[in-house]
């Protein structure tokens, strides 16, 4: 049954609606959107409001961290009478002030290949979206995208810099087509130099992302987005599926 926009929804996404590329139709998709947030720091603070604002239907965010005062300089979803608290349940208080409308489930909990699948049950996710800070977990999400046939949208970042992924489980290349796994312990355990505005650019075209995939517009799907803000360069590098990759058996 084709999802119906009420006149109060009409009014709110007005702006969406006027343009050509989105019109009623493309609102209503947008409407009926449920994503599935891994993390919610600098990328995924970005990511959860400009989603919540656009309208999605149902936005499930899984996070294990505790607000820290150095996270406010890049984590804007959160303010400081939030330190110390669960990142989940203050990102759940601010987005559903954003817009009531958008159902915000919380989890906090650490995600792996066994955690996750309690999440996937009960869930008929449109999109899975890594907004981590470290490898592994990136490297995970990719895996769980293919596995569970799940749209995914993969972004990191380091400084002034990051890149952004479209992947089309079973169709297009992956993130490991990309980049090889890291075997042992990761090199980016400790923290990574960042200017906040970096994670809120490209959590903000992760949100594009969804948006353009879901609408069917040109997107990142077998291209990676390379940014590099210190020269003001944003280069799409054009990739190709690896016969031997995970996402190729």
């Amino acid at each position: 049954m084709r999802y119906i926009l009420t006149e109060k929804q009409k009014q709110r996404y007005s702006r969406q609606i006027i343009s050509p590329e989105i019109g009623e139709e493309g609102q209503e998709r947008i409407s009926e959107l449920k994503i599935l947030q891994i993390g919610c720091g600098g990328l995924g603070s970005p990511f959860s409001l400009y989603l919540t604002a656009a309208g999605i239907k149902e936005l499930t965010i899984i996070d294990n961290d505790i607000l820290d005062i150095s996270n406010l300089q890049r984590q804007i979803l959160y303010n400081e009478s939030q330190i110390g608290k669960d990142k989940v349940n203050s990102a759940k208080e601010v987005l559903s002030k954003l817009n009531s409308e958008v159902q915000i489930n919380v989890f906090k909990d650490f995600i792996d290949e066994t955690s996750i699948k309690k999440y996937l049950k009960e869930k008929n996710y449109d999109f899975i979206v890594d907004c981590s800070d470290n490898f592994k977990t990136k490297f995970l999400v990719n895996k769980i995208a293919i596995k569970n046939n799940l749209r995914c949208v993969i972004a990191g970042i380091k400084d002034f810099y990051g890149q952004v992924i479209t992947i089309n489980p079973k169709k297009t290349a992956c993130y490991q087509c990309v980049f090889s796994e890291p075997i042992g312990t990761s090199s980016e355990e400790g923290p990574l130099p960042v200017i906040g505005v970096t994670p809120g650019i490209l959590g903000t075209i992760e949100a594009l992302e969804v948006i353009k995939t879901a609408l069917g517009l040109p997107n990142l799907e077998n291209k990676i987005l390379m940014v590099n803000l210190i020269d003001l360069r944003f280069n799409i590098i054009q990739i190709v599926k690896n016969d031997n990759c995970i996402c190729s058996t």
